[in-house]
């Protein structure tokens, strides 16, 4: 069978294909955005082909999908953007897992918030050997929909927690070793979430938003993660705190940010979920989500006191 080569033209498709594309995006496997990413993605989509692409800043997509308010700063809240950089890897992994024929290709260039939609065009070139295209890993492995919760896959959880936390606990200890990259930062130490009750179920809920935690936490700048060593120690300027709370399928996550100096509780919240109307695995990542960026506000200002002041 002769091979093909995919040229990416400049005709722009119909609305009607964009949607049908977005909707084949948003219902494969391979496309890994929790509920919050997926509603962004939607949003920026129709707000482009009803001609408003124009609009969309930070400022508008944090009010109309984040639902932030008229104080929002894109600077102190980077959620906007740590959400559009997550959209622009899935569609780029979709594109080269689940739709490497797709016709329409729905993009977001970096630098803006406004999607790109071109039309991929394929011409017939020299016979080459079809690639073989990898298993989708299924999403919802770890929990069904009334949250039962499989053993194998609760030790692959606990094992993966323990994995991220101590690589994050390595790069804490390599980034300590440079002062240049420790006076300026703020630190943060994650404590493991308490599960109430103490039952299996609970227990993998509460480790996999402590992992989906540190995940999220990393990749936000300017900012040391740590989390409890074996020793005990506990040298953060602040402490991350967290208690998952199951009252029959009512899922409660509360967190709160405490100053290490004073004990002062500098941002607290609680996050209200419902065990089968949406995948565990998504109220983990977007419950993570949005402590990452509600944490990052104090931080920031925190982390530019200290480069400000050599004293502090």
């Amino acid at each position: 069978m002769a091979g093909a080569i995919a040229v990416v033209s400049t005709s722009e498709p119909s609305p009607d294909r964009v949607r049908v594309q977005l909707e084949r995006i948003l219902s494969s496997r391979d496309f890994g955005l929790p509920h919050l990413g997926r509603r962004f993605l939607q949003f920026i989509v129709e707000e482009t082909l009803d001609g408003r692409g124009g609009y969309l800043k930070a400022f508008t997509i944090a009010q109309a999908v984040f639902g932030r308010d008229v104080y929002f700063d894109a600077q102190r809240d980077p959620c906007v953007r740590v959400q559009a950089t997550r959209i622009r890897r899935e569609l780029e992994r979709y594109y080269l897992l689940a739709g490497p024929e797709d016709e329409v290709l729905i993009t977001v260039p970096i630098g803006t918030y406004v999607p790109s939609f071109r039309i991929r065009e394929v011409s017939d070139v020299q016979e080459t050997a079809p690639a073989q295209k990898p298993q989708p890993t299924p999403r919802n492995a770890i929990y069904a929909r009334n949250a039962v919760v499989t053993l194998p896959w609760q030790w692959l959880m606990t094992a993966a927690t323990i994995g991220v936390f101590v690589l994050a606990e390595l790069l804490v200890w390599l980034d300590a070793r440079n002062p240049a990259t420790t006076t300026t930062k703020p630190s943060i130490l994650v404590e493991p979430f308490e599960a109430v009750p103490s039952t299996p179920a609970v227990a993998a809920i509460s480790e996999g938003l402590s992992y989906e935690l540190v995940t999220k936490l990393v990749s936000l700048p300017d900012i040391v993660v740590k989390i409890d060593s074996t020793s005990g120690k506990r040298d953060g300027l602040y402490l991350l705190q967290g208690t998952v709370l199951m009252a029959g399928q009512r899922l409660r996550s509360s967190a709160r940010l405490v100053r290490r100096s004073d004990g002062a509780v500098v941002w607290a919240e609680n996050y209200d979920d419902e065990i089968g109307k949406e995948p565990a695995l998504d109220i983990q990542s977007d419950v993570a989500e949005s402590i990452a960026t509600s944490v990052a506000r104090p931080l920031a200002v925190v982390g530019e006191r200290q480069s400000r002041s050599p004293l502090y």
